[in-house]
């Protein structure tokens, strides 16, 4: 990883990984649509919340708990720490 390395500013995602690229330049493939524009905040939280409960078996309550709270702490995503 180079010291440039860019990241999602939605996710965190790096941005050199082969599955991130998109249209955007600021959000990878999973976190913009298809003109490179941010998904919605509700498409964000089920997308990411769907992961860990995967394979942590959290059950989705806390999944979407816990992608809330990784989420709000991304650039993107910060105005929404006060909010939910």
């Amino acid at each position: 990883m180079s010291q440039h390395e860019q990241f999602c500013q939605a996710c965190g995602m790096p941005m050199s990984a082969p599955d991130a690229q998109g249209v955007s330049d600021r959000y990878c493939a999973y976190c913009s649509d298809s003109n490179g524009n941010l998904k919605p905040w509700e498409e964000a939280v089920s997308g990411l919340a769907s992961f860990p409960d995967s394979w942590q078996k959290v059950g989705p309550e806390e999944a979407q708990k816990r992608a809330k709270r990784y989420l709000t702490a991304m650039p993107a995503w910060a105005h929404k720490a006060d909010s939910e």
